[in-house]
């Protein structure tokens, strides 16, 4: 008799959850949501998102964690146990796509009048054949970090926000120290390793996308690729890339040297915009945010993309969608987040609206005075060229097969027996063939 009795009690608060999770009662709709961004500041929106739609209720699931790589995995998780949220961020959009984790979202996204206003570079990301799977939810700027003091002690000009990579290249230079007591590099390098292969022939070509991408292909045989990489390794061969032996390491101690004074210039995104407090208040280190260098056709500033999407589980689809837009690059989510930020006193501002809203923007504006630098980068946005990391099919199947042990180029390429003009070929062939392949499957 007890055990029916329990069974019996596991099976009602079964159903409890499935109802919270999936229906709710009484003509509710209950909805969840995950992303690995600020928890408070995702309340805030959902709480307004509840407030303008009272006939919904969200539950912001922190069950799901992680970032990045991690956050996908723990998705892969709850779609097999069968309690996806119902609307969410997402690492790589093929890897949910794949998976079946995806909603085609074109119905509404195209009955929806906002996405017209979402810049023409952004917009088409993340369709395949006939769907869409994904909505651009933000975009990072990719710029470069000045430590100002450097410039200042070493008598170095300050270059203007209009520079070009040459320049910066020079300037890298001209910042290297090398001596018992004065050490200093040139470059903080984007996650590890120098981005210019990746980013110059953008500059220099106003038609070429991000890592010579020109929406069917990749066309690493260009001249302007080979010779980014040339000057990549050139640099790393001056010792003017950040590369501290464990020698210096224990001269300088165990604070991050760029933290602590010792890089001129770091290439990095504007999600970093909390260092500019961090390191003026307990560093005394004056810094700005300056442009990507431009090129022989101009400034294109380079931006990253994050997206989110709709499960594939949903039994609310359109309730679903118009809870991620709120959330991303809906105009009112936007100015709920504006609100928030001004609530809480925030300085600064780390990302950036997909749809080109005057009204967003204007209350933006102020938040650019918090950096030398940011403004410019702003300025340009119209002609930035996204990356195509998170949504391209293939591309990140390509990386893994570059990095993997048998192909072994990593090693190859870093100990400088292997020509940028020879693995450009070899580089080339196999991206356009995986893409293409993942594009088709």
């Amino acid at each position: 008799m007890k055990k029916l009795l329990l069974f019996a009690l596991v099976f009602t608060m079964g159903l409890t959850l499935v109802g919270c999770n999936r229906g709710g009662g009484s003509g509710n709709i209950v909805l969840s949501y995950a992303d690995w961004g600020d928890a408070e500041m995702n309340q805030a929106l959902i709480d307004a998102f509840m407030d303008e739609n009272p006939h919904i209720t969200v539950e912001l699931r922190r069950d799901i964690t992680g970032t990045g790589v991690e956050f996908t995995l723990n998705l892969l998780n709850a779609q097999a146990a069968g309690v996806l949220p119902d609307v969410f961020a997402i690492d790589n959009v093929p890897t949910g796509y794949t998976n079946g984790m995806l909603l085609d979202i074109s119905e509404y996204w195209d009955a929806d009048p906002d996405t017209d206003l979402i810049y023409p570079n952004i917009r088409d990301t993340a369709v395949y054949g006939d769907g869409r799977y994904a909505m651009p939810s933000f975009q990072f700027i990719k710029g470069i970090f000045m430590n100002l003091n450097i410039f200042d002690e070493y008598n170095i000009d300050v270059p203007g926000k209009d520079w070009k990579y040459d320049e910066f290249v020079e300037i890298a230079r001209e910042i290297r120290r090398e001596g018992e007591n004065d050490i200093v590099y040139g470059i903080d390098p984007w996650f590890g390793d120098l981005d210019f292969s990746a980013i110059w022939p953008t500059q220099d070509h106003e038609d070429v996308g991000y890592n010579t991408w020109d929406g069917e292909q990749f066309n690493f045989t260009m001249t302007d690729w080979v010779e980014a990489w040339e000057m990549r390794n050139a640099l790393y061969q001056e010792n003017v890339v950040a590369g501290f032996t464990e020698e210096e390491m224990e001269q300088l101690g165990d604070i991050w040297p760029w933290e602590s004074g010792y890089i001129g210039m770091r290439i990095d995104g504007s999600w970093n915009m909390w260092m500019v407090d961090h390191m003026f208040e307990d560093y005394g280190i004056e810094l700005g945010f300056w442009p990507y260098p431009g090129g022989e056709a101009g400034q294109f500033p380079p931006t990253i993309l994050d997206y989110q999407v709709v499960s594939s589980q949903t039994d609310h689809p359109e309730e679903a969608y118009k809870l991620a837009k709120w959330m991303t690059f809906g105009r009112e989510g936007w100015h709920t987040r504006l609100d928030k930020m001004e609530e809480r006193g925030d300085t600064y501002i780390d990302r950036f609206p997909v749809a080109d809203y005057d009204d967003v923007w204007e209350r933006i504006t102020p938040y650019m005075a918090y950096v030398e630098g940011i403004q410019e980068s702003i300025d340009l946005l119209e002609y930035s060229k996204p990356d195509v990391d998170k949504w391209l099919p293939g591309y990140k199947a390509f990386w893994e097969w570059v990095e993997s042990e048998e192909n072994n180029y990593w090693d190859r390429i870093n100990s400088f027996e292997l020509s940028p003009s020879v693995f450009a070929a070899e580089w080339e062939e196999q991206i356009n063939k995986m893409v293409r392949e993942a594009l088709e499957e």
